[in-house]
């Protein structure tokens, strides 16, 4: 029977310390699926390497973090390495981040499969089957006194293919002069391919989408190396939760029941594309005209969760509305910004904060004495330039219709 192709697993940064965030508030019946999404995420990667009868598996990093999941997450590993075992299937697995070889509990041995690579140099391994050398994995560790460089990793002298497992980023163009057939590379949550020719440079992601800003979905990456080096990707899902991000345009002359009516049909349509999946969708409203300024006021937009939540968000799967937010077709005219009115003092302070993007915006204190603490305190730092962006956009376009007259509301 030919050892071509050689069919093998890539996947990293499970990240079984690290359940799933972004959310003020999980509701009761998703909170075990909250829970548990990384280890069920990851237990579909193993299974993965068994249904599609894959010869090894390959680990790039940041697997764990040994301190935050207590026993239960080297023991889970442990769990998922033996059944490899039985099949006699390696695993080839190179620490991140949170995840360096010694960091791994001495009172849990790992079974005899698991080859760990340590950091400093690269280490060679020789993969075979019958007897027969079929490839070379050079792999390393993060950690050691520097980083690993592309100049460290060379081909295998005698011809076979050559894989490389290490954890970061690199430049693609350095990685694609070694001579290296298969870059396994570990650390970003989002799935890329820098170089896809004459090598391949691949990032699986993380199995498990982390948070709304991790949307889409998330997997494994199963491999075909031919003899000669050439390798070929193809995508696993494995996530059990999906984090999505929907935009419904609107006419001016839209009703609400037509929007509602919009609404359901686009979540039947995430449904039935995902059926074995439970789905956390964050929408967003664009256009003009009354309706979008009816949502950007309280009720509406909660009149509207509800009746989502309550029709698709219990499953099974479930279909969460976590947020419905209004993107406005234009912005304020500049005129307004000039008013010696109150709502020009606001919209102003609002500009000084747009225009200066290291002004620190500090919500905390505005906070009332029952949330001061837990996750509205974390929700009220707002550190990434785009929520920031937005957050002030949003506000400019609220105060200036709160502050206005009725008679001078659009």
């Amino acid at each position: 029977m030919s050892n071509w192709p050689l069919r093998f697993v890539h996947a990293g940064d499970f990240h079984l310390e690290s359940p799933p965030r972004g959310v003020a508030e999980v509701p009761e019946h998703l909170q075990d699926l909250f829970l548990e999404a990384p280890y069920w995420a990851a237990e579909r990667v193993f299974e993965t390497v068994l249904a599609e009868e894959a010869k090894l598996l390959i680990l790039s990093g940041d697997a764990l973090d040994a301190s935050q999941t207590g026993p239960r997450g080297p023991l889970f590993l442990c769990e998922q390495f033996a059944r490899l075992a039985e099949r006699g299937i390696p695993v080839y697995w190179a620490g991140g981040k949170v995840d360096p070889p010694d960091a791994w509990p001495a009172s849990i041995p790992l079974p005899e499969n698991v080859h760990r690579f340590a950091p400093g140099e690269p280490e060679e391994r020789l993969f075979e089957q019958e007897g027969v050398p079929v490839v070379r994995i050079a792999g390393v560790s993060l950690g050691g006194r520097r980083r690993p460089r592309a100049r460290d990793f060379t081909p295998d002298p005698g011809g076979l293919p050559t894989l490389a497992v290490l954890y970061g980023k690199a430049d693609p163009e350095a990685l694609a002069r070694r001579g290296v057939h298969y870059w396994a590379l570990g650390g970003p949550h989002e799935r890329s391919t820098p170089v896809s020719s004459p090598c391949v440079v691949h990032y699986p992601g993380s199995p498990q989408g982390r948070s709304p800003g991790e949307p889409g979905t998330h997997g494994c990456t199963l491999v075909e190396l031919e003899e000669d080096g050439r390798a070929r990707t193809s995508f696993v899902p494995t996530d059990v939760m999906r984090w999505m991000t929907e935009r419904v345009a609107i006419e001016p002359a839209t009703k609400r029941e037509d929007l509602e009516s919009l609404l359901r049909q686009r979540m039947q349509a995430l449904i039935e594309a995902a059926p074995n999946v439970d789905l956390l969708v964050s929408w967003t409203v664009a256009g003009s005209g009354p309706l979008v300024k009816r949502l950007g006021r309280p009720g509406l937009a909660d009149e509207l969760l509800g009746t989502l939540r309550s029709q698709f968000g219990f499953g099974p799967p479930a279909a969460w509305s976590l947020a419905i937010e209004v993107e406005p077709s234009v912005g304020l005219p500049d005129e307004v910004y000039d008013e010696e009115t109150i709502r020009g003092d606001f919209l102003r302070a609002i500009r000084s904060l747009e225009e200066d993007p290291d002004a620190p915006l500090d919500l905390e204190p505005y906070l009332g004495e029952s949330h001061g603490s837990g996750p509205f305190r974390v929700l009220a730092r707002v550190d990434d330039p785009g929520a920031r962006a937005s957050l002030l956009c949003e506000a400019a376009l609220l105060g200036a219709e709160l502050l206005s007259g009725e008679e001078q509301r659009p």
